[in-house]
């Protein structure tokens, strides 16, 4: 079951950035697009532009979250929201952005899942792509971000097993930086700039490719998880702090 054998989708997070460039690409394959946000004028700037249908809706309202996505019929679900808050140590990260990270990032995606899902296995068609990083696979030096992003990855994989059997696929996308609004929002504007300074970043298009890739190959095909960074950015490494005892 390829791209053209689909007809409606579902995007999260579809305001700016990653959301908003699957959103387009989607449209442009001539899917009809439920595109939800909190943003009410960029959704609605993003509806003029594509033709999308936007739904203004804050995820972590579990109760307006199912009034409003339980009745949709999608055959695609891109369950892209999230956020980063508290990227300092978890023993400095202020509580509110304890709960604000894993109610989007965890709790509103399992329960956008759980409201797309059982349609999708009912008509045995659909594939759920989850938007993972590489701070679920590899360590970094934010316990909270790579917890939340971390549970998405096995999510996905769990998913997997769960829906073996039912026609439906899941696919994980786990990119490293790309050029959005979420890094200066999590980490502010100068500390943005370092990290993007001296290479080339992604950018939404790139992960918008490489969803339409995974939606598009024939139906016996799994793409499971891809990764991927910049040219010049790599994950993992080891890095030695001597403690100073005092």
């Amino acid at each position: 079951m390829a791209l053209d054998d689909y007809r409606t989708a579902l995007v999260t997070g579809a305001s700016s950035g990653i959301g908003a460039a699957v959103v387009t690409a989607l449209r442009a394959r001539g899917l009809t697009v439920h595109a939800v946000a909190r943003r009410a004028e960029r959704l609605e700037a993003l509806a003029q532009e594509t033709g999308c249908t936007p739904l203004v809706l804050d995820l972590r309202d579990t109760g307006a979250l199912y009034d409003a996505l339980g009745g949709l019929e999608v055959d695609i679900l891109v369950n892209n929201a999230g956020l980063g808050r508290g990227f300092e140590a978890l023993f400095e990260v202020l509580p509110e952005d304890i709960d604000a990270t894993l109610g989007t990032n965890v709790v509103a995606a399992v329960h956008v899942v759980r409201a797309v899902a059982a349609g999708m296995v009912a008509r045995k068609r659909g594939h759920i792509v989850n938007i993972g990083s590489i701070a679920g696979l590899y360590p970094i030096k934010s316990s909270l971000y790579g917890a939340s992003k971390g549970a998405v990855h096995l999510l996905s994989q769990n998913l997997r097993v769960e829906l073996q059997g039912s026609g439906v696929r899941v696919t994980e996308i786990c990119p490293g930086r790309v050029e959005t609004e979420f890094f200066q929002v999590a980490v502010g504007e100068e500390a943005a700039k370092e990290a993007y300074a001296g290479f080339e970043i992604l950018v939404p298009d790139d992960v918008a490719d490489a969803i339409l890739y995974a939606l598009d190959v024939p139906w016996r095909v799994n793409i499971g998880t891809i990764e991927m960074t910049p040219t010049e950015q790599y994950a993992g490494g080891v890095t030695i702090v001597p403690v100073d005892k005092g």
